[in-house]
């Protein structure tokens, strides 16, 4: 997700998962099987890494040819950024040029209201149009075939500002103006924060360019013993010349190599985990079910009132003693059919009220 070559695989945390192959090693009952399943599965994860810091390496060479010229036009912009600003100021109170007449503002909206009068509004490609000179900047406009007319202000560099397809006129041209010739500092800190991420990167790539892949000579000593242990699990002769060492041998020896190299799949997570988990959506649910009352729709009676005896069950009824107000409070009644059409909820059943005669 993140597009990193680096961590494009992972591991299972537990990692209790079994190949194909481990499974049959494990069905055979012979360890050296076992032994060579696991290093076909450690030969194809450094095959994953190695391809990864194959990428790694085409990607710093690509970057280190590029990013010089992204350089240098970066510190072009900024220093056309930095020079046009400086120019802004110093011709805060300059009056406004149209053509090659100075006017102040309320001369200018009006000279510059006729030369927009005779703008070819409607294009067939894009084309500029210069209009004359604002804080020592010539500015003018940009008219395109399919989208709004833009206005720019130029220097050392070149800023433009979208106009609005209803409003072009001379006080929305001189408004967009206003906006480009204050608004300065923005582009130049955005300018020099991509300068300096820039050559940071170039850095970065330039001290990765050429590294050797880390685990290559594991990967070569753990691929001669796996090609040895399989030519002697399936009884093939040794090479002229070349000692036959025992399976459990290259076993144990390949044991001992993958003890010896550790390789972390993914970096770990420097985030701290919460010191207590948040009681999940289920137990509450069940929790406070197991509080409601296991029993159906119930009316309790009010305080004040006593209950006919119609409504009360047979042992309630005979009860010569009356009942204490707490006591009242705390039993409840079955809800007769009588009166049980006229509740259509449980809700409604859980209100409490007072019965009469």
């Amino acid at each position: 997700m993140s597009g990193e070559s680096a961590v494009r695989s992972a591991q299972d945390i537990g990692g209790q998962e079994l190949s194909y192959a481990e499974v049959k090693a494990i069905a055979s009952g012979n360890p050296a099987v076992l032994t060579l399943a696991e290093s076909d599965a450690e030969l194809q994860r450094l095959s994953v890494l190695k391809k990864n810091h194959a990428d790694e390496q085409y990607l710093a060479r690509r970057n280190v040819r590029d990013l010089p010229q992204t350089i240098e036009s970066l510190s072009q912009r900024l220093s056309g950024l930095s020079a046009d600003r400086q120019t802004a100021l110093a011709h805060a109170d300059d009056p406004i040029t149209i053509g090659n007449h100075p006017c102040s503002h309320g001369e200018a909206l009006t000279q510059l209201g006729e030369r927009l009068d005779a703008v070819p509004w409607h294009v067939s490609q894009t084309r500029r149009i210069l209009l004359g000179l604002y804080r020592g900047l010539r500015f003018g406009l940009v008219l395109h075939p399919q989208f709004a007319p833009e206005v720019y202000l130029e220097g050392a560099g070149t800023r433009q500002d979208t106009l609005s397809r209803d409003h072009h006129g001379p006080r929305a041209v001189l408004n967009a103006l206003e906006r480009l010739a204050s608004s300065y500092r923005t582009p130049c800190e955005s300018a020099q924060q991509d300068l300096a991420i820039a050559q940071a990167q170039l850095r970065d790539y330039q001290s990765r360019l050429g590294a050797p892949f880390p685990h290559d000579e594991y990967l070569s000593r753990l691929t001669a013993l796996r090609d040895q242990l399989k030519a002697g699990l399936s009884g093939a002769a040794p090479e002229p010349g070349a000692a036959s060492p025992q399976v459990s041998e290259i076993a144990e020896q390949i044991k001992a190599l993958k003890s010896d190299h550790t390789i972390e799949a993914t970096p770990q997570r420097t985030a701290k985990l919460r010191a207590a988990a948040e009681e999940p959506v289920t137990s509450r649910i069940r929790r406070r079910t197991e509080t409601l009352p296991a029993s159906g729709p119930t009316i309790e009676p009010d305080a004040t009132t006593s209950s006919p005896s119609s409504l009360l069950t047979p042992e309630t009824a005979s009860s010569p003693s009356p009942v204490s107000a707490p006591e009242r409070t705390s039993k409840s009644f079955p809800i007769p059919a009588a009166l049980m059409r006229h509740f259509t909820t449980a809700t409604d059943c859980a209100i409490p009220f007072s019965l009469t005669n």
